[in-house]
């Protein structure tokens, strides 16, 4: 990304305010399972949900980092500070159907941790599907310190320094 192995013709960067359309229509254009695996739910359209997320965005205790390949977002992850505990943060990291299994999700989750990091936080948390292989392996991976199975859900947890 921005020149270098492994992606060097896709861009990594904070999000702006002018890419709410185009990460709408990557939300948009995922396929059914990856959009129920990303919000634990069907949704006739993403936009309320990411508008909502867009909201937050404030550079210091909620961020988002997306991925792009020209002008199209295939890429984005959040980190969310916890309220309760400020070194805490929540992780989310969608990549679009076409370029899932390419390793995009491996850099952008260390991208997301760094960034993380250089804010205060010292501990990432991940809620997945507990069917999702793909995102369970990313995880495994990532080497999580905990991991608590719940139902339909894995809930896990990462030092963002490692």
């Amino acid at each position: 990304m921005n020149g270098r192995q492994p992606f060097p013709d896709l861009t990594l960067r904070v999000v702006d305010e002018s890419d709410l359309d185009a990460v709408i229509a990557t939300y948009r254009g995922l396929s059914p399972q990856s959009m129920y695996r990303r919000f634990f739910t069907l949704t006739p359209d993403p936009a309320p949900l990411v508008e909502r997320q867009f909201s937050m965005i404030d550079h210091r205790d909620h961020e988002a980092l997306v991925v792009l390949a020209g002008d199209e977002v295939v890429g984005i992850a959040h980190w969310d500070r916890a309220g309760c505990c400020p070194d805490e943060a929540e992780i989310a990291i969608t990549i679009a159907d076409r370029w899932q299994r390419q390793g995009l999700g491996r850099v952008l989750i260390r991208a997301l941790a760094g960034d993380a990091y250089r804010h205060g936080i010292e501990t990432l948390t991940a809620t997945v599907l507990a069917e999702n292989r793909a995102a369970l392996g990313l995880a495994s991976r990532n080497n999580p310190s905990a991991v608590h199975l719940d139902g339909p859900e894995a809930h896990l947890v990462f030092k963002a320094a490692s």
